[in-house]
C-alpha cells in the first residue's frame, strides 16, 4: 500500500511538472488529431516577434466606469508603453459575465492613418464603453449569443490597425489633427493589444471558449496577428475562433504609394513569419490568414461584409467603383473559403452600403439569402469547426440545426 501510495505521488508531481514546464506552449501529445497552431509555426511567429512585448505591461489604475465595465489604464512610460497615436495614454476595458469560461475579445475600429492620410481615431477615451445597449452589447437578448460572454473590450487608437510597431516624426500629422505638440505619430497596435491579451490572462484565466472579434480597423486586427498573441497566452487548449466585421483585409494593389506608405509607417511587415511565402507587404493582406489556418487545425474564422461597404471603398481607393469593391472581397475572401471550406465562411450582403454590423441594431436584423446575422453568429460559435474539409459525417445532437445556418453565404450582385 506505502508503495502505491507513493508511485502515484510520484506521477502526479512529475504531471505537475510538466503542465508548468509547458504552460501556453504545450500541445496535444495525439498527432492523429492536433490541436491548435503546431510548434514550428509558434517558432516562426517568436523569431519574428509577434510575442516580444507580452508580459511587459500592467495597468497603472483599474476603475469601474459603470454597467460592470472596469477600465484599466496603462503608463505610456515616454513612449515604450501601451500607447495612443498622439501619445496619450492608453486604455483597456473588461467586463466580467455570467459565463467565465465564455470570453470575448473585441478590437475596436476608427480608420488608418499614414503619411499625409490622416483619418483614424487618436483618443483611448472617445470609444469607452459603456456602450449602447444593442446588438452584441444588449445583454439582455435572448437573440444575442454573446450576452453571457466575458469581455476584454479595446479601444482603437493606434492607426495601424493595431499591427504597427513604429514611430513616425512627423508635424503635419499635429498640424492635421488640432494639437501642434504631436510631432511623433506612436503607430504601436502590436504593444496595445499585447498588453491587452495580458490583461484578458489575469483577469479570466479559466477562458476555455475564446472569440476575437473586431469591427473595421478592428476586424482587420483580429485577422492579423491577435490570434497568434492568444496562443501564445491561452494555449492550444481553448476553443479559438475569429469574427472579422467589416476588415476586408483585401488590398487594392492599384494603389500603390498607399500601400507602400502604410507598410513603411506601421512596420508590419517584420511579424511576418518565415515560411509565410505569400505574406508580401506589398501584397494581399488576407495571406496571413492563409498561412493560419494552414498551421493552426482547429480555429474557425468567420468574415461579414456588404458588398458596397461605402467606408471601406473610400479607404481601399475604390469609393466611386463598387464593383471593383465586391469583386475584390468575394474573390479574395472566396480562396479562404476554398481552401477551408469547413472553418472560414463569409456573410456577404448584396446592394447594401453600411459598414459594420456587431454593435448595431444590424446585428439583429441583417439577412444574407433569408439567414439572420445574429442566426449565422450563434451557429458559428456552437460548430464543431471539423479540421478535415473531407469530413462531411454528421452527429446527432441539440445543436444540429443551429449549426446547419453556420454556411459561406455571398448573395448574388443586383444589378
Amino acid at each position: 500500500m506505502q508503495l502505491r501510495n507513493m508511485t502515484r505521488l510520484i506521477l502526479v508531481g512529475l504531471t505537475l511538472m510538466v503542465v508548468a514546464a509547458g504552460g501556453a506552449w504545450a500541445h496535444d501529445d495525439d498527432d492523429d488529431n492536433p490541436k491548435g497552431l503546431n510548434e514550428d509555426a509558434l517558432n516562426e511567429l517568436s523569431d519574428a516577434g509577434v510575442d516580444k512585448y507580452l508580459g511587459q505591461f500592467t495597468p497603472i489604475a483599474s476603475v469601474p466606469v459603470g454597467d460592470g465595465w472596469i477600465k484599466h489604464t496603462f503608463d505610456p512610460d515616454g513612449g515604450n508603453g501601451p500607447i495612443c497615436i498622439a501619445g496619450t495614454p492608453y486604455s483597456v476595458f473588461t467586463r466580467e459575465g455570467k459565463k467565465k469560461k465564455k470570453l470575448l475579445i473585441f478590437e475596436q475600429g476608427g480608420g488608418a492613418c499614414w503619411q499625409d492620410f490622416y483619418n483614424c481615431n487618436v483618443l483611448s477615451e472617445a470609444q469607452e464603453p459603456p456602450a449602447p445597449p444593442t446588438g452584441i452589447y444588449n445583454f439582455n437578448s435572448k437573440d444575442n449569443p454573446f450576452r453571457k460572454h466575458s469581455i476584454v473590450y479595446m479601444p482603437y487608437c493606434d492607426g495601424s490597425v493595431f499591427s504597427g510597431d513604429n514611430d513616425v516624426f512627423d508635424p503635419a500629422f499635429g498640424a492635421a489633427i488640432g494639437v501642434p505638440s504631436a510631432v511623433v505619430r506612436f503607430h504601436r497596435g502590436l504593444r496595445n493589444q499585447s498588453a491587452a491579451l495580458d490583461l484578458a490572462q489575469a483577469t479570466f484565466p479559466k477562458a476555455k471558449k475564446i472569440t476575437v472579434a473586431g469591427a473595421s480597423a478592428g476586424g482587420v486586427g483580429v485577422a492579423g496577428f491577435t490570434p497568434f498573441l492568444v496562443r501564445f497566452v491561452y494555449g492550444n487548449k481553448v476553443d479559438l475562433r475569429v469574427f472579422n466585421d467589416a476588415g476586408p483585409v483585401t488590398v487594392n494593389l492599384a494603389a500603390t504609394d498607399d500601400i507602400a506608405a502604410r507598410a513603411a509607417d506601421w512596420q508590419f511587415g517584420q511579424f511576418y513569419p518565415a515560411s509565410c511565402t505569400g505574406c508580401d507587404v506589398m501584397g494581399q493582406a488576407t495571406e496571413i490568414i492563409h498561412w493560419r489556418l494552414d498551421n493552426d487545425a482547429t480555429i474557425c474564422e468567420s468574415f461579414y461584409e456588404t458588398d458596397s461597404d461605402v467606408v471601406n471603398r473610400f479607404f481601399l481607393d475604390l469609393l466611386f467603383d463598387p464593383a471593383g469593391f465586391r469583386d475584390l472581397v468575394v474573390s479574395e475572401h472566396g480562396l479562404l473559403n476554398e481552401a477551408h471550406p469547413n472553418r472560414y465562411k463569409r456573410f456577404i450582403v448584396a446592394g447594401d452600403t453600411s459598414h459594420t454590423a456587431l454593435q448595431s441594431p444590424l446585428f439583429n436584423t441583417q439577412e444574407a439569402n433569408g439567414v439572420l446575422l445574429s442566426d449565422w453568429t450563434a451557429a458559428f460559435l456552437k460548430d464543431k469547426c471539423k479540421a478535415n474539409d473531407d469530413d462531411d459525417d454528421d452527429d446527432d445532437d441539440d445543436d444540429d440545426d443551429d449549426q446547419s445556418l453556420w454556411i459561406d453565404i455571398v448573395e448574388d450582385a443586383l444589378p
